[in-house]
């Protein structure tokens, strides 16, 4: 016999069709009031389609049709400002929707950003020690022969990029987790994808979910003897109680970290060429919808955003220099998670990146 399959009453099917009609009707009359045009014309059903579309594709509702016309307004601006930064040409990289197509920036920065600057500075090029002992000192051995590119993914040792999610500002944590975890690859021949959350919990240095730094992280992780396994402490995206029984669980461990220094791409090339390194950026202008290519700005450096620097290289087809990085935003987010970011452009770098780089070692 057939499974039984409900099917809506023609009445409720009926209701459900109006109540769509009628959301539709109100955002599209809403967008030509707020316009100050007092009429729907091509453009705004062409626009309400797209929306539609774009809130199939992320499964995204809202918790009236006041906010759904708000959001379908921001969407509008995001997505005349991707076309036209697309169709202006000039960029060595393109736009795209994305799941945050419906944030203003200012939403979009206070929600996936999440780094202060370390206590110890910033622009501070002196090597670190730790209570467990001294820190390599790159400037000792910078900056000799290097390959003309890296790829630490292709060496098995990066764990493929996560989200942070728009409830917790933890950039700091994954940054920690992800710098570690490919150490902890590359000198001992495992790859394990490390506990952000333990870190948000734990971590007494950082804020958790309401920013930190990886130089404070580092710290703490070196005093609590490791990290555990994201399976162990898995990932809730809030701060909550440390479950110190699983913190005290490690899975990998590092005895020091160190600095590089700062305006001096040269050095984070030789520090990228042993190992993925831990920088901060500013978010430059439509990184939130950047899609492929090598970024090249507009940007400054008020550092706000902890990313992983996993290797560099030069593109085929445009010739430019760049940065191979991994984000916290999801593989939906760029070339899958990843961010190629122009090279050897001087000074703080690309969006500041030289600016405060920090990695992680294992004697």
């Amino acid at each position: 016999m057939a499974p039984f399959m409900a099917r809506p009453s023609p009445p409720a099917l009926s209701l459900a069709l109006v109540a769509a009609s009628s959301l539709s009707l109100l955002l599209v009359q809403g967008s030509a009031s707020m316009s100050g045009g007092g009429r729907v014309d091509v453009g705004d059903m062409v626009m309400m389609d797209r929306f539609h579309a774009w809130r199939g594709a992320y499964n995204r509702s809202y918790p009236s049709a006041e906010e759904a016309l708000r959001r379908f307004e921001v969407y509008r601006r995001n997505a005349e400002y991707i076309d036209a930064a697309n169709l202006r040409g000039g960029l060595t990289y393109e736009l795209a929707e994305n799941e945050f197509a419906d944030l203003t920036e200012e939403e979009f920065l206070a929600s996936y950003t999440g780094y202060y600057a370390d206590d110890v500075g910033a622009h501070d090029s002196d090597v670190i020690t730790t209570s467990a002992g001294d820190v390599d000192d790159l400037s000792a051995s910078c900056c000799g022969d290097v390959p003309a590119s890296v790829d630490w993914r292709a060496q098995g040792a990066v764990v493929p990029p996560k989200s942070q999610s728009s409830t917790c500002s933890s950039c700091w944590a994954f940054v920690t987790a992800a710098t570690i975890e490919s150490l902890n690859k590359i000198k001992t021949g495992r790859l394990v994808s490390l506990s952000e959350q333990q870190l948000v919990d734990c971590d007494s240095y950082d804020g958790g979910c309401n920013m930190g730094s990886y130089g404070r992280a580092y710290r703490w992780v070196i005093e609590n003897g490791g990290l555990t396994t994201e399976a162990d402490y898995p990932y809730t995206a809030r701060r909550g109680a440390c479950n110190r029984a699983k913190s005290a669980h490690h899975a990998a461990k590092i005895t020091g970290f160190g600095k590089v220094p700062p305006r001096n791409e040269a050095a984070l090339q030789a520090a990228v060429a042993r190992q993925p390194v831990a920088v901060a950026i500013e978010v430059g202008s439509g990184m939130q919808f950047y899609k492929s290519g090598v970024y090249s700005g507009p940007c400054g450096t008020r550092l706000a955003h902890a990313v992983t620097v996993v290797g560099y290289g030069t593109d085929p087809s445009s010739g430019l220099k760049y940065w191979t990085i991994k984000n916290s935003w999801g593989q939906s987010w760029g070339e899958r998670g990843y961010i190629r970011m122009r090279r050897n452009v001087g000074g703080p770098g690309m969006c500041g990146l030289t600016l405060d780089v920090a990695y992680p070692t294992l004697q």
